[in-house]
């Protein structure tokens, strides 16, 4: 497993970190391509770097253009937090010795142990102060899974 960017609660250090950590993950998500011949990422329509500098913009209180016509700017905010929760759990089952991994060990790594998860953990933040009621209703209520908000808000 690479090792991780240290991150504080700066949004702009935080934001940087991401977007290093993104780019120490991408020999293991080709990696894993390349081995199943195929991935689950893409509904946000952006590459990887894209959708950290995207949810970088969000936290550091900049509210990013909406870089889909046809989806409102909440719908693609999910889409890219799926996205990238996709291209972490790829790049770790292709790591060696986590190709057999279950998806509950995964969901505990990604949530107590990525840059990612902290990042969106910020964006949860900054969302549920946002005058646009979709990324309110997700900064309070859609991003973080049920199991695991006891386990990062603790």
């Amino acid at each position: 497993m690479p090792k991780q960017p240290e991150a504080s609660d700066n949004s702009g250090i935080l934001g940087q970190a991401l977007e290093q950590e993104i780019g120490l993950y991408r020999p293991w998500y080709e990696m894993a391509v390349t081995q199943r011949g195929r991935t689950t990422i893409g509904a946000s329509g952006m590459e990887p770097e894209e959708m950290g500098a995207f949810l970088s913009r969000f936290i550091s209180g900049t509210i990013p253009d909406n870089p889909r016509d046809d989806l409102e700017l909440a719908y693609v905010v999910n889409l890219v937090i799926d996205d990238l929760k996709a291209y972490y759990m790829e790049a770790m089952s292709a790591q060696p010795g986590q190709q057999s991994i279950d998806s509950q060990t995964l969901n505990d790594w990604f949530w107590t142990e990525t840059t990612a998860a902290r990042t969106i953990l910020k964006f949860c933040e900054v969302a549920s102060q946002s005058k646009d009621p979709m990324l309110k209703m997700m900064g309070k209520a859609l991003t973080i899974p049920s199991n695991q908000k006891q386990r990062v808000s603790s």
